[in-house]
């Protein structure tokens, strides 16, 4: 998996693509934990719509767990994902159960609209 970060005005913008694996998806939540922590951001857009692969709902609790230890609910996330990739909210209800607040959507609105923050023109 390629992930791309990019800090942006207000939030942190990752670009993920390629093939999915569990080790990229835990490494590349390490890589955003240290960015936000680096940056002091407290938004984070996940834009995951350039990934091959179909995440499974079992990857999907596990990536959630992951992204719950050691986080705060002091930074929230939205995972923007194709809405064929839409099949459940587990990483979402998974991390929201852990006190880490994420949105996962199909809608760039909706996932700006979460964050707090207003759509790019």
């Amino acid at each position: 998996m390629d992930i791309r970060l990019q800090p942006k005005e207000g939030y942190l913008l990752v670009e993920a693509g390629g093939g999915y694996s569990a080790a990229d998806g835990r490494e590349a939540i390490v890589r955003i934990r240290g960015e936000c922590a680096r940056l002091g951001m407290s938004r984070v857009l996940v834009d995951a719509r350039g990934l091959d692969a179909t995440v499974s709902v079992a990857e999907r609790f596990e990536l959630a767990r992951a992204l719950a230890e050691g986080c705060t609910a002091s930074v929230r996330y939205a995972i923007l994902v194709k809405p064929e990739q839409m099949i459940v909210k587990t990483l979402e209800n998974t991390a929201m159960n852990r006190g880490v607040p994420v949105q996962t959507t199909a809608s760039p609105e909706e996932a700006y609209g979460f964050l707090g923050l207003a759509p790019p023109a």
